[in-house]
């Protein structure tokens, strides 16, 4: 089902990919639920050594229509 929901698209090593798939074999997730699971850990990780994050609602994200390719 398509979503308006920004996404994150990202080139991995070989390894990693085949980790993540392992990972997500053993949890039952998809690679897309896993991955946001990891990336909220680490926001959360990150901002108890560095504070909280404060995102503006109005960020403007130009003419990429909330995608980011990383």
């Amino acid at each position: 089902m398509p979503t308006a929901k920004p996404r994150l698209q990202t080139i991995v090593e070989q390894e990693t990919y085949e980790k993540v798939k392992y990972i997500c074999q053993k949890e039952d997730r998809s690679e897309s639920q896993l991955v946001k699971i990891m990336i909220k850990k680490y926001l959360e990780d990150y901002e108890d050594q560095n504070g909280s994050i404060n995102i503006q609602k109005t960020l403007n994200m130009g003419d990429n229509h909330g995608t980011i390719n990383m």
